[in-house]
């Protein structure tokens, strides 16, 4: 009854405490529940609370909802399911078994089913070793960096391996700092992605072994830097964040600085397969500096010379240089760096809908499998995930832990039980408290990437969810309170060509926020 639209090519692929083991009945409920009979009446603002004498009322407001133009064109797919969170009762559902591109959604079952396997307290490590331990302050030979997936790595953290050494005595390194990437295989890039996103952060490299310039943690990235010259005849003055990784990158400056209360301009970009960084556009006098985000190619290369900076700025001679190779077996281990638990990570993951996370992520899942984590064994470890916590897994697909994938496919009746599922786990509070909140901008660690949204409704600082956006995909999955309550478990997943979406998903997040069942 609610299958797939003819029109709508369906791809089918293969590709701590548990959850309880408790079979959500979406799909019993969807072979059985019809939409409800549409209301002539206006559809409900944002203000008063709507009250109701039962579930009966709120479908039809939630079918009034769907009878959206953007919804019903004959070129959009729209899935929906709203359910009681606690009863797991369905509300409301429309083409809840049709697989659907996700976007960002997808990251939802991405930190579930890490929770689920690492366990919360998780933690990477980021380890040097050398053939043996220092005599007399002289490293003999190599130095080793070796990566396990961190993608919250930064300078200070290089600067904290560099001081450990030196505490040790450590005055010389004889050979070449080398990088070991080896815990990930050498698909860095992945190929159901689009090669246009290659230089644009959503989209950098995925290595083992890594550096982020910030605390969002843009892992695969460095910042460019554009301030004002002193004239117009001027051009202006770029830095790289991090610094010690400034060597990393050639940077081609093409940009101008412009007249005052001009716009500014800057755009940065990387030639494919190069750490060539062009800089053009303009930035006007008496500006701020602009600062762009743009992904390196070998980020472990990068790591291992930003290393090698701070070696030398704390006082160690390197002879070498940066390269990359594998750490053989029987070396000293001299120093070691332990990342943020997989539980804290989630606020940064989830809030800021960081797509490095979740291929970091999912391909430390696939490690587990006996191999270099990799995009296959990853994505598996995701579906077998699933099947172990009794979601239905027919029409599921990942190729990736992000959601940047346009071949990713998932149903919203899927979504909405792994929500379910996920709530009633030990760990679901740190879920929780990683999702975005809407409408509390400009609180940006607590909103997220819905902070701006339904700002100044039912829904603000009350609807948890991740939202997800690809042109042509907007998608909203989450929980949120009613006026009397009741908490549902919601999803809304469209693909579409036209126009969006989108508002109806804050429509019916308002309207479930302000709904007061007055007979239960």
């Amino acid at each position: 009854m609610f299958g797939a639209p003819r029109s709508l090519k369906v791809v089918r692929g293969s590709r701590g405490p548990r959850h309880r083991p408790v079979r959500w009945p979406f799909l019993l409920a969807v072979a059985m529940l019809a939409v409800a009979a549409i209301v002539a009446s206006a559809p409900p603002g944002s203000g008063a609370t709507v009250y109701s004498t039962g579930d009966a009322a709120l479908r039809r407001e939630v079918g009034r909802l769907m009878t959206d133009p953007s919804v019903t064109a004959s070129t959009a797919h729209v899935g929906v399911v709203v359910a009681d969170a606690s009863t797991r009762t369905p509300v409301y559902v429309r083409y809840a078994n049709t697989p659907l591109a996700p976007a960002s959604t997808q990251k939802t079952f991405t930190a579930a089913a890490a929770m689920y396997t690492l366990g919360s307290g998780y933690r990477w490590r980021t380890d040097v070793y050398a053939p043996s331990a220092p005599v007399g302050g002289v490293v003999s030979g190599r130095l080793y960096l070796k990566g396990a997936g961190d993608p919250t790595l930064l300078e200070r953290d290089l600067t904290a391996l560099a001081s450990a050494l030196r505490s040790k005595g450590v005055t010389r390194v004889t050979g070449d700092v080398v990088a070991d990437a080896s815990a990930f295989d050498e698909v860095r890039y992945s190929p159901y992605w689009s090669t246009s996103y290659a230089s644009s952060y959503y989209a950098a490299q995925v290595s083992a072994l890594t550096l982020a310039p910030d605390t969002d943690y843009d892992a695969g990235t460095v910042i460019v830097s554009a301030s004002p010259g002193t004239s117009t005849t001027s051009a202006p003055r770029l830095t790289v964040t991090p610094a010690s990784a400034a060597s990393h990158v050639r940077v081609v400056n093409r940009a101008r600085t412009s007249a005052t209360g001009s716009m500014t301009t800057i755009a940065v970009t990387r030639a494919s397969g190069t750490n060539t960084l062009t800089v053009t556009g303009q930035v006007p006098l008496g500006h701020s500096a602009a600062r762009k985000w743009v992904t390196v190619d070998d980020p472990a290369l990068m790591t291992a010379r930003a290393l090698r900076t701070r070696l030398v700025a704390v006082g160690i001679r390197v002879d070498g240089t940066a390269v990359r190779g594998t750490t053989p077996a029987g070396q000293s281990l001299l120093a070691r760096h332990t990342s943020m638990t997989l539980g804290q990570l989630l606020v940064p993951f989830l809030k800021l809908s960081n797509n490095g996370h979740a291929e970091a992520i999912t391909k430390t899942l696939g490690s587990r499998y006996g191999r270099p984590g990799n995009w296959a064994d990853g994505t598996k470890a995701l579906r077998d995930y699933a099947a172990r916590v009794g979601i239905p897994v027919a029409g599921l697909r990942f190729v990736d832990g992000s959601g940047l994938a346009r071949a990713n496919r998932l149903t919203p009746s899927q979504l909405a039980t792994l929500l379910d599922k996920v709530q009633r786990t030990s760990w679901w509070p740190t879920f929780r408290a990683a999702l975005p909140v809407a409408g509390t901008d400009p609180v940006r660690w607590t909103g997220g990437t819905l902070a701006g949204r339904m700002r100044g409704t039912a829904a603000a600082g009350n609807l948890r969810a991740k939202n997800g956006s690809l042109t042509g995909v907007t998608s909203l999955a989450g929980y949120v309170t009613g006026a009397d309550g009741r908490r549902y478990v919601f999803v809304m997943i469209s693909n579409y060509s036209g126009i969006s979406p989108r508002p109806v998903e804050d429509r019916l997040g308002v309207l479930l926020a302000r709904w007061r069942m007055t007979n239960r």
